[in-house]
């Protein structure tokens, strides 16, 4: 399958061929430019929907999110300091329900998965894993 590339400015900058292994990539006179295993040029993953859930708030699984979503999104995507992770977890959990969030627990988790290079669950690896926080999700990303 024959896909077009542009350079970033917009420009045409040739063509890649998928076959479903490997991409090959030509450039605009057609002459193999090189070949990788995988699709290129690889999809940026869009993580704007977990922007839209800290914006607006979770009402349950909360501390999951913030395990296996915000942190990892706010460490490893974002590059946030802790001090400014912390915050902005803080404003996150306050914005619907009730209950404590304990900073020594969140500066604990913070650490952990920038140290090991967590990236956050996606959607589709929530849905699998647990019905439940992905219906939640899916409240606030439809506003239901």
């Amino acid at each position: 399958m024959k896909e077009k590339i542009y350079y970033p400015d917009g420009s045409e900058g040739g063509y890649v061929d998928y076959d479903g292994k490997t991409s090959k990539v030509y450039d605009e006179e057609g002459e193999l430019l090189f070949e990788v295993k995988g699709r290129f040029p690889p999809k940026m993953r869009d993580y704007s929907w977990i922007d839209q859930v800290m914006s607006r708030g979770l009402r349950d699984c909360r501390k999951r999110f913030i395990l296996f979503v915000v942190s990892r999104y706010l460490m490893n995507v974002k590059k946030v300091d802790e001090d400014e992770a912390l915050r902005l977890i803080e404003d996150f959990y306050y914005k619907k329900g009730s209950g404590k969030l304990y900073d020594a627990w969140v500066r604990s988790v913070l650490r952990g998965v920038k140290e090991k290079g967590f990236f956050p669950w996606s959607l589709k690896k929530i849905q699998e894993i647990d019905k439940e926080m992905y219906d939640e999700i899916n409240k606030v990303i439809n506003n239901t």
